[in-house]
């Protein structure tokens, strides 16, 4: 057994006095990676923060906590800044978010080189860009004056990658650093941090709820509920085994398929959407004044349909050109060329103000990934919910429009005084609910969902995805579903698209493409997308003599 680079030994954590983390006993070992899974709100994200020491006023910690041989819990302030970047690192979530949008990407991986070392400037920028290389951004096609708004999610992830391993720490700690990226890149960076721990030996605490992931990479896993370990030992073991109920629940909730009637609805010849020859061209950057480099294709001739009540699949890695062809067929961008029609209404050629533009929003709604960031923080749930009513063709009295919230709340499981609420006092779930519930309540025969589910625990996921289903079901809806994860797209949609530099290279029923990709697009998403059962025959068999699970699908022998 290696040494023990983090101790967690009876680790007791509430905020305000209500209990957050309850006896929590965990150890990292150096050139491991040790996963801590379970459902939001099970307190992952608390032991980092309590690792890091970045918990906020009214925190009370008790037990033992050491890094090595030093204690944290009783750490100075001013001695976990020395060691928060140089011998800790952590990779967050969101790193749109954890990027400074004002510095390039080379100042914000010296920062910290400096800070630790007071070495100057130029020293600090060339390990930066040593660093960047490491992680697959090289100065040759990334210089370092790059902004982070000039990278893709995938190259951003990496940069804070970089930032959290410039200094080479002992611990890492990586908060769902793969949760908003296709699975392609997603492969990428997990392959990234395999190999950063085994070149450099540190440990690695893996926040995740993919249990796929976590079978692929993890050496030892603890499973939290309620901020108490239910389960812990050697990840395969555990995983494979499932002795403890909940991680029962867990596994099956991530291979998840909802009761579907419409699944079995044979589909309807008319076309509910419709887009033939699409086109979408950006302008090329600057290149003087009054000149422009070539313009950027992002969708490419595009034809494909949606019939009534029929739910569309539409795949792609990051950059694809998916959001850009949703954004065109939700009427709030114009195509280049080309002919969206919805129910009848030609809607690329349709002006803002026009009458009949109103009835096609009124009739196509959209679901976003992120439901905190799509409502307005300050204004409640009646009001959120009631937004698309504006577009009902006569005002609706304050009576009707309060029955109808109430109706469309009823509708997604979620009770009537919910809107008297703000979105802050509900989880994530609840609150793509309450977003779901406000693209319905106009009762339309389309709904464009933008990855609605990437950012939710594999529990609530279930729920949501049962909640699509039954829509369907009960009111007909039709879906085209953006995702890039093809376990959502099994269990909810009847057809993929699957698209690649701004084309559909392939489309069928899900099964059928899912199962056996006939494009290389397809085939390199199937083969990077991660399986629970998979990878733990596997890593059970450890026979390959790859050091990398997911290097493993590149060897058939494996």
């Amino acid at each position: 057994m290696t040494a023990p680079i983090l101790t967690i030994e009876k680790l007791d954590l509430a905020i305000g006095g209500a209990p957050i983390l309850r006896s929590v006993d965990m150890v990292v070992e150096a050139g491991k990676v040790h996963a801590l899974v379970g459902e939001s709100g099970s307190g992952k994200s608390m032991t980092a923060l309590t690792t890091m020491q970045l918990l906020p006023h009214g925190a009370n910690t008790t037990g033992t906590l050491r890094f090595g041989d030093e204690d944290l819990l009783t750490a100075s302030e001013e001695r976990m800044c020395a060691l928060r970047g140089d011998d800790i690192g952590m990779v967050f979530q969101e790193p749109m978010t954890a990027l400074n949008p004002v510095k390039t990407i080379g100042e914000q991986v010296a920062e910290g080189i400096r800070w630790h070392t007071g070495t100057n400037r130029p020293d600090a920028e060339q390990r930066a860009a040593i660093m960047l290389k490491r992680v697959g951004l090289p100065t040759t096609r990334f210089p370092l004056d790059r902004y982070p708004h000039e990278l893709s999610g995938g190259q951003r992830q990496r940069v804070v990658i970089a930032i959290a391993c410039a200094l080479r720490p002992k611990l890492l700690i990586a908060d769902e650093p793969t949760t908003a990226l296709d699975v392609v890149l997603q492969a990428q960076i997990l392959d990234l941090l395999r190999e950063l721990v085994a070149e450099d030996g540190m440990g690695l605490v893996l926040i995740s709820h993919d249990l796929g992931v976590v079978a692929g990479m993890a050496d030892d896993i603890t499973i939290l509920r309620h901020g108490v370990v239910q389960e812990a030992g050697h990840a395969v073991d555990v995983l494979r085994r499932q002795t403890h109920p909940y991680t029962r629940q867990l596994a099956e909730a991530s291979a998840h398929v909802p009761q579907w009637d419409g699944r079995a609805k044979p589909p309807e010849i008319t076309a509910l959407l419709d887009v033939q020859n699409l086109v979408k061209d950006y302008p090329g950057p600057r290149t003087g004044l009054f000149s422009r480099g070539a313009p950027f294709r992002a969708v490419d001739d595009v034809s494909f349909s949606v019939p009534p009540g029929r739910s569309v699949g539409l795949v792609g890695q990051s950059g694809c050109g998916k959001s850009t062809l949703a954004r065109i067929v939700l009427a709030l961008d114009k195509p280049t060329s080309g002919i969206v029609s919805f129910d009848g209404m030609e809607t690329s050629r349709l002006d803002d103000h026009d009458p009949t533009m109103a009835l096609a929003r009124r009739e196509m709604q959209v679901v976003f990934q992120d439901p905190y960031g799509s409502f307005n923080p300050r204004q409640t749930v009646e009001r959120l919910v009631a937004e698309p009513l504006h577009l009902e063709e006569a005002p609706l009295s304050k009576s009707e429009r309060r029955e109808r919230i109430a109706f469309a709340l009823d509708e997604v499981g979620m009770p009537a005084d919910a809107m008297r609420r703000y979105p802050h006092e509900f989880s994530g779930g609840q609150r793509q609910r309450l977003a779901i519930a406000r693209a319905i309540i106009t009762r339309p025969k389309l709904v464009v969902c933008d990855e609605p589910v990437s950012a939710l625990d594999v529990s609530i996921r279930a729920q949501i995805l049962d909640l699509f289903a039954k829509l369907n079901d009960e009111l007909g809806l039709a879906y085209l579903f953006i995702t890039h994860d093809l376990t959502v797209a099994r269990a909810i949609t009847h057809e993929v698209m699957v698209m690649d530099h701004g084309r559909i290279v392939e489309r069928g029923a899900t099964a059928d493409v899912l199962d056996n990709p006939q494009t290389e697009a397809a085939q390199r998403l199937v083969a990077a997308a991660p399986d629970l059962n998979r990878a733990i025959e596997r890593r059970a068999k450890d026979t390959s003599g790859i050091s990398s699970p997911f290097e493993a699908r590149k060897h058939p022998s494996s």
